[in-house]
């Protein structure tokens, strides 16, 4: 599922793609973004007095009881949620716009490939070794391994600014292509060993990814870690994620679920606090006391980066949102 940074690293490269686009993209959001708040106002009074004429008229001497106060108040109400919900679906559809714009460009086409490859070959640098791949053969393994990481990490942004309508058709086709890179990057391995070993790795993908970023932090610190620790560092973190079943939660059909309701950032704070209590007695066995100090301030410091954005996306868009 690559939770915490597939989502941090979608949602950025998501804002990365705006900016990108150019400022005539930008404008053209933020012109929309004004209309549908200019048009709020108007909406809210045209729909909240429709009911008032539909009663009829009333003596100017007769005190409006509680009833009336209440049924008045409650229209309004859910004239403005409607108000909302029809912002919070214009904003999706026009971010989602850019967004499937740019990635169908050849421009985008070409910097996601090169962003993927990048990424490929810093955290399957190790595998890459023990392969003992040649550079052409080296190019055609980060093609296929980059993309299947860059597809997990731009799912959450597409499907956040997708309709709901258009959800399931996304996932569908991520699944697809998923199983074509699966039996394209089987095919070139041509070994059952080597297959092996590479869907091991990449299923400790996220876990790699962490450990890179913890490797600068502990020097920083003055507390390195050895080869030894990292590499049980990666089995402790990547058991708890198994165990407390957050893959099935946050990867794949799991992301249907989240973006169905509303309160994604609170989930995943929940999620992710059973997932450090589960990696706990782990981590007091490869880590000393002061990294295991170290790591929970990292650790801390991830979910806070990746929840802020996920409010704010949610903000933005309407984010979770009850099925009708």
């Amino acid at each position: 599922m690559k939770l915490g940074f597939i989502v941090s690293t979608g949602l950025a490269l998501f804002l990365a793609v705006v900016v990108v686009m150019g400022m005539g993209q930008l404008n053209k959001l933020k012109n929309k973004v004004a209309d549908l708040e200019q048009e709020k106002p108007a909406k809210s009074v045209s729909r909240i007095a429709r009911p008032a004429t539909a009663t009829g008229p009333s003596s100017s001497s007769r005190p409006s009881g509680p009833a009336k106060s209440d049924r008045a108040s409650t229209g309004g109400d859910s004239d403005k949620d409607e108000d909302k919900q029809d912002r919070d679906d214009e904003r999706r559809r026009v971010l989602g716009d850019m967004f499937r714009q740019w990635a169908e460009s050849d421009a985008g086409k070409r910097m996601e490939e090169a962003q993927n490859k990048r990424k490929a070959k810093r955290l399957f640098a190790p595998l890459i070794d023990n392969l003992a791949l040649n550079e052409e053969d080296q190019d055609y393994f980060l093609g296929v391994a980059g993309a299947s990481a860059g597809a997990d990490d731009a799912l959450w942004g597409k499907l956040m600014t997708a309709g709901d309508e258009e959800r399931e058709a996304i996932l569908e086709k991520w699944e697809q292509e998923n199983s074509e890179r699966s039996a394209a990057m089987k095919e070139f391995l041509n070994n059952d060993s080597d297959w092996q070993q590479y869907q091991n790795y990449e299923a400790r993908l996220e876990e790699y990814e962490q450990v890179e970023g913890l490797r600068r932090t502990m020097e920083g610190k003055g507390l390195p870690l050895t080869a030894e620790q990292e590499a049980q560092l990666v089995e402790v973190m990547y058991e708890a994620r198994q165990q407390t079943g957050m893959n099935d939660r946050w990867q794949g059909r799991g992301v249907l679920d989240q973006l169905s309701e509303p309160g994604i950032a609170e989930r995943l704070e929940t999620d992710w606090e059973a997932n450090q209590e589960a990696m706990a007695s782990g981590l007091a066995g490869v880590l000393s006391a002061e990294q295991v100090e170290v790591f929970n301030s990292s650790q801390d410091r991830t979910i806070r980066q990746v929840t802020q954005g996920i409010r704010m996306m949610e903000a933005f868009t309407g984010g979770g949102r009850r099925s009708e």
